[in-house]
């Protein structure tokens, strides 16, 4: 009897300690945010035009990324209606002419060798900016495969160009074009940045707008009909993406104010969520903590996306760092980026506290990365951060 007595006090001894140290474990151990990098077409633009080539390029910035514990890379394949890689329905983008090997494909080898996953960074609109004329598009660009009486109703002017978001041609080409990328490359994520209506005025797409009112029962208001349209174009994309892959997670990278997205961009973003439209939203929480609108300081900021995120939690809540302030001359940013030597670090730390923040993103790469005095002290502050937080997967070399 005292030996059982003395085995049950014993095997109670080992459950009550394996309980402490799991409480433990819950206080002390943390899920430490996926860190991420844009990659934008002008610094991969650069890397092509490097007298080193671009395979010394891109093996420079994945040891850069690793020695941060970058885990995901957003690569921008298509900026302006072309592509990065081979494709059917895109013109190859100029410089990546110059190589005889699919740039992609080889970067996103290289990245899933080193253990980083890549997301493929699309402009689903834009076509030229500050340029106009239909004669400086590539012939092999995809406006020139439609007809004339198409082509008006799928391309629009605002100091620049861009496809209309209203036409279904337009819809289809950007949906089918996520359909190529995902049948002839294993990336991990379609992404889309903050380019939607680029204008707020009426007479961008006036002709659309008329030719629908005349036609629909009960017309909606423009904006209402503008976010309709972009709405359409994030669930066929979703729809594509889920029929392709169950893994593959489709993002959002939308400007910082909620409001401004919705009355500005028409990107409707919390039907987006609501409706389970998207796996993942990126704001660009491109501010310091001193601006001068309050309502735009980092903090508030952040804790208008969390309220949001608080609603729909199965959207995934990344936040996108402006790591290019680093760099700015905006007057209502100097006194803040030139004078503290640790905005990034102090957001990254924030992000770290925060349980609905999922990840965080540096926007971009060339900026972090800088040579310039004060983008190596930002990084030397944000290296110092890292370290603390103790990512296992840090080198901080």
């Amino acid at each position: 009897m005292k030996k059982g007595f003395a085995v049950l006090l014993s095997v109670l001894f080992l459950l009550s300690g394996c309980t402490q140290q799991m409480n433990d474990m819950n206080h002390t151990e943390k899920v430490l945010c996926e860190r991420g990098i844009w990659v934008s077409y002008s610094e991969i633009n650069r890397m092509l035009d490097s007298q080193k080539g671009i395979k010394e390029e891109f093996g420079t910035l994945l040891d850069n990324c690793k020695s941060i514990g970058i885990r995901a890379v957003y690569l921008h394949v298509r900026a302006f209606c072309d592509s990065l890689y081979p494709s059917e329905l895109f013109p190859l983008t100029e410089k990546a002419k110059a190589y005889d090997f699919d740039i992609f494909s080889y970067m996103l080898s290289e990245c899933h060798n080193a253990g980083i996953s890549v997301h493929a960074w699309i402009n689903p609109y834009r076509i030229r900016v500050g340029d106009t004329d239909w004669e400086a598009l590539p012939k092999e660009s995809p406006v020139w495969r439609w007809s004339e009486t198409v082509r008006k109703e799928s391309v629009l002017f605002h100091e620049g160009m861009y496809l209309n978001p209203a036409s279904e041609e337009v819809r289809r080409l950007i949906i089918d074009g996520i359909r190529e990328i995902l049948a002839d490359y294993p990336v991990d994520g379609i992404h889309f940045d903050d380019y939607f209506y680029p204008t707020t005025a009426a007479g961008f797409d006036s002709a659309s707008y008329e030719a629908y009112t005349k036609t629909a029962q009960i017309p909606q208001s423009l904006a209402d009909w503008r976010r309709s349209n972009v709405n359409a174009l994030i669930e066929g994309c979703h729809a594509a993406i889920r029929h392709a892959s169950s893994d593959c997670i489709f993002s959002v990278s939308p400007a910082a104010s909620i409001r401004n997205n919705y009355e500005n961009l028409y990107a409707d973003i919390e039907s987006w969520m609501k409706s389970g439209s998207i796996d993942r939203i990126i704001p660009q929480v491109y501010f310091g903590f001193e601006y001068p609108d309050e309502q735009f300081r980092f903090k508030n900021l952040l804790s208008q996306w969390e309220s949001l995120s608080g609603k729909y939690p199965r959207t995934e809540l990344h936040i996108g760092l402006g790591c290019y302030k680093i760099h700015t001359e905006q007057p209502a940013d100097t006194a803040e980026w030139h004078s503290r030597e640790d905005i990034i670090a102090r957001q990254v730390t924030l992000c770290e506290e925060r349980e609905l923040v999922k990840g965080y993103l540096f926007f971009s790469y060339a900026s972090l990365f800088s040579d310039e005095k004060r983008a190596a002290a930002q990084r030397e502050s944000l290296i110092q951060t890292l370290k603390k937080i103790g990512s296992p997967d840090f080198s901080g070399s």
